[in-house]
């Protein structure tokens, strides 16, 4: 298994159940614990997950549901004139490009149709990622992976999928490492 989608596999597993362990993931994946806790690492220093004793749990772990609207305001107050964002998600990021259609001078780098559909004509530039089309919506794999190593974005905006998807976290994961600043939805 290819190192980043055993990641993906692994963020979503924390998003899905609320946390991993390490012997359940080294069994899971059959590699050494060592390893489990360099993938680990490297999810936490990406802002995807926090590192606990044996383990690790999702950084957003509020169900999408339960998170206010105050909470979109201020993740769109971040946006300033000029910036290059990263906007990856369904409801929340799509509610999210509609808050900051008025940036002036602003690029939207997104792979989610819903949030290509939801900037405004005459709004902010958009650069819609292609790939493989993924049950979540998303355009995802090597294709919009590639696409996306060439950019530089100000901030990513990702809301977290619940569906497993291993493509789609795979890319989210791509457009995060691409942002100066990560935020999760």
């Amino acid at each position: 298994m290819v190192v980043e989608m055993r990641r993906a596999e692994i963020l979503a597993i924390a998003r899905r159940s609320g946390g991993v362990g390490l012997r359940e993931l080294s069994s899971r994946f059959c590699v050494s614990i060592p390893t489990i806790r360099r993938d680990l690492a490297v999810l936490a220093a990406r802002g995807l997950l926090c590192r606990v004793h044996g383990g690790a749990i999702p950084l957003a772990s509020a169900p999408a549901g339960r998170r206010s609207t105050a909470d979109l305001q201020a993740a769109a107050s971040l946006v300033e004139a000029g910036m290059a964002i990263g906007l990856s998600g369904w409801r929340r990021a799509a509610a999210l490009a509609g808050l900051i259609a008025d940036v002036p001078d602003l690029t939207v780098v997104t792979p989610m149709l819903a949030v290509a559909r939801a900037v405004r004509a005459g709004g902010p530039t958009l650069l819609v990622i292609g790939g493989v089309r993924t049950p979540s919506g998303s355009h995802a794999g090597p294709l919009a992976e590639d696409a996306l190593h060439g950019l530089h974005l100000d901030i990513a905006f990702v809301e977290p999928t619940t569906s497993g998807d291993a493509l789609a976290a795979a890319t989210d994961d791509a457009l995060l490492r691409r942002a100066a600043r990560r935020v999760l939805l």
